[in-house]
């Protein structure tokens, strides 16, 4: 019978590395690790977030996510009015629009405001540049901070602040277009545009239509939001992530992202649904959307990290150098017995010599 060279699960620890002798676990977690390795896996991941932090990453992320939002929305109209006026035509098209939904001067002023952003979309720009700069690599540099916590490596170290910002900077852009490309899609897969081509092809009417135009919806959003939480969950950490828990993870949180948009009505009426919400409506509803949807990030990043396949590569804790404390009475009773043998000893030595003496004397 071959000997068996796999690690012996009972004496392996958190890096899957086997020790000489059994590594003891908390008595629930063994219990559930026992029964179902996956619900092991969940309560790991839940330790992994509480004790990094994960709470108070989440809300420090949605406090600079807030702060990022408003220049990009600079930018967004800057760019906006750049093209409006390469389109005099459009922006005929508005006034009337504006001329006919608003009487009196009120519509004359939002004619003028229009026409004074296209008139100052340079201004615009370069600010919104500046400032989404700015905040942007700010919010970046947390995201990864938060991220990074998750599988207990320290964002800032490693690289100089050159390259680090570079790196931010390359995660930002590449996060904005995502993100765009993620919302068009999802505003594709929840249109009436499924139901339009099934009404086309002649099978709209069929029992459960409605239920594949919600299921064709409802993949569309999770292929969009695994392309935003891949990029999250693989490039944001400061350390290699394996690829197969990657787009374990990636997948994992795409699922939980389309479910909470099943539920994104329920979230903005809890959030504005009190006095409090009726007067800062639109900026609570913001903070609590983002801080839901960080707190996730963060939990896919947890569950990533403690899978077998990333504990198995994690480099091991060096343990804290050992103390050694020797007792004030201890010492005193090993410097009393040096010195009893050392006396003994001498007195050994005396008598030889004296001995050794006579001999030579009767000689």
């Amino acid at each position: 019978m071959a000997t068996s060279t796999a690690p012996r699960k009972a004496y392996t620890d958190e890096q899957g590395i086997e020790r000489a002798s059994k590594q003891q676990k908390d008595g629930l977690e063994a219990k559930v690790e026992e029964k179902s390795h996956a619900a092991g896996h969940l309560l790991r991941m839940n330790d992994r977030f509480g004790t990094e932090g994960g709470n108070q990453m989440a809300a420090g992320i949605t406090y600079f996510s807030v702060l990022a939002i408003f220049p990009l929305l600079m930018l967004l109209f800057a760019a906006l009015g750049f093209f409006l006026n390469a389109r005099p035509d459009l922006i005929q098209e508005i006034e009337d629009q504006i001329t006919a939904s608003v009487d009196g001067d009120l519509g004359e002023m939002l004619n003028e405001l229009v026409n004074k952003a296209i008139d100052q979309r340079g201004a615009v720009a370069g600010v919104g540049l500046l400032t989404t700069l700015w905040s942007g690599l700010n919010w970046m540099n947390h995201l990864r901070v938060g991220v990074s916590a998750m599988w207990k490596v320290d964002a800032n170290d490693g690289g100089n602040f050159v390259t680090k910002k570079i790196a931010d900077l390359l995660g930002l852009i590449v996060l904005i277009v995502l993100f765009i490309v993620a919302a068009g899609v999802t505003a594709i897969g929840v249109s009436g545009w499924t139901s339009t081509a099934m009404d086309k092809l002649g099978i709209g009417d069929f029992p459960g239509a409605r239920l594949v135009v919600w299921a064709v919806g409802f993949l569309v959003s999770v292929l969009a939001s695994f392309l935003v939480m891949l990029w999250v969950n693989m490039y944001m950490p400061r350390t290699k992530v394996p690829v197969k828990s990657g787009m374990k993870g990636a997948l994992l949180g795409a699922v939980i992202f389309a479910i909470l948009q099943q539920f994104a009505g329920l979230v903005i009426s809890s959030a504005t649904g009190n006095p409090a919400g009726a007067i800062f409506g639109p900026i609570i509803t913001l903070m609590v959307v983002l801080y839901l949807i960080w707190r996730v990030v963060l939990y896919v990043a947890a569950w990533t990290a403690t899978t077998d396949e990333s504990l198995a590569i994690t480099p091991a804790e060096v343990p804290e150098p050992a103390v050694i404390n020797v007792r004030a009475g201890a010492t005193r009773g090993t410097a009393d017995n040096t010195a009893a043998k050392t006396l003994g000893v001498g007195a050994a030595l005396g008598a030889i010599g004296a001995g050794v003496a006579s001999l030579l004397t009767r000689d």
